[in-house]
């Protein structure tokens, strides 16, 4: 990062000033932020939108961030990532939402091969974990800072949800989620799920509430014509799953983006952390 562009930025620069000066228990979360700071100018910047350009908001944030993969709750490593996508689990969509943010959209059956070749739950979320960086600092300097997604469980059956609520399982989903919705630079516009199969509930029911109460209530729940519990996924194309009418609207009708970052200037909640969950378990 030059000196120039950080003096161009105010409150870029009061960010790394702050960054520089703090002070924290964890030494090693705080050199992470100080490498942040000097690797991913652009990452950084990420960080800075979604606190609403707050500078303590953005240490927060960070450090919050970096806490949960200090943790090993993160992004796994550009190598493991290239590895792991190859099986289609995420996937960029061709249309936008209509807001103009990218549509990921989330396969199940992709998903089961990748867990039925042998990798954990853990490596599946860090793969995606990793991708929605990469898409966000593809994205950044851009208006949209933030994703819809879309997650098509055709072919989930009763016995697959019974899996995903082990305890292993959970405590991996509950941990990605409070990462994403509590601790990732990223404004999330329509999220539906598609063909959720009736047990599905089971675990929902565990997951919403770790979910910002704003954001869960924008969780749609749509379901193909004719769709069976268990039944393979309909593709007919790249962008098959948009095209069910149901699908379509949630995203057409996706939140606008905030103008200036989603109003997280103030403090980020302790909670954010992964020391948050240390009662559960």
């Amino acid at each position: 990062m030059s000196t120039a562009s950080s003096l161009a930025d105010p409150s870029l620069t009061a960010a790394i000033f702050s960054i520089a000066t703090h002070q924290d228990a964890d030494e090693a979360v705080a050199a992470a932020m100080r490498r942040l700071v000097r690797q991913e100018p652009g990452w950084l910047r990420c960080f800075l939108w979604h606190a609403s350009g707050s500078a303590d908001g953005c240490v927060q944030l960070v450090r919050s961030n970096l806490s949960w993969s200090a943790a090993g709750v993160g992004p796994c490593t550009d190598a493991e990532a290239a590895h792991r996508l190859r099986f289609g689990v995420a996937r960029l969509a061709a249309r936008r939402d209509g807001a103009g943010r990218p549509v990921i959209v989330l396969g199940f059956d992709a998903l089961r091969r990748m867990l039925d070749a042998g990798h954990t739950l853990d490596e599946v979320a860090s793969a995606h974990v990793w991708w929605l960086k990469d898409l966000l600092l593809r994205e950044e300097g851009g208006t949209s800072h933030g994703v819809s997604l879309v997650q098509d469980l055709a072919g989930m059956t009763a016995a697959d949800v019974s899996s995903f609520v082990m305890p292993s399982a959970l405590l991996t989903q509950l941990n990605y989620a409070r990462l994403l919705t509590a601790a990732f630079p990223c404004e999330y516009g329509a999220l539906v799920i598609l063909d959720a199969p009736a047990a599905f509930g089971m675990l929902w029911s565990v997951v919403r509430p770790v979910l910002p109460a704003a954001l869960a209530e924008r969780v749609s729940f749509c379901a193909r014509d004719g769709a069976e519990e268990g039944g393979g996924a309909v593709a007919a194309g790249p962008d098959a799953t948009l095209d069910v009418k149901a699908v379509a609207a949630a995203i057409e009708a996706a939140p606008r983006p905030s103008a200036a970052g989603p109003g997280r200037g103030g403090a980020v909640s302790d909670a954010a952390g992964p020391g948050a969950w240390s009662s559960w378990w």
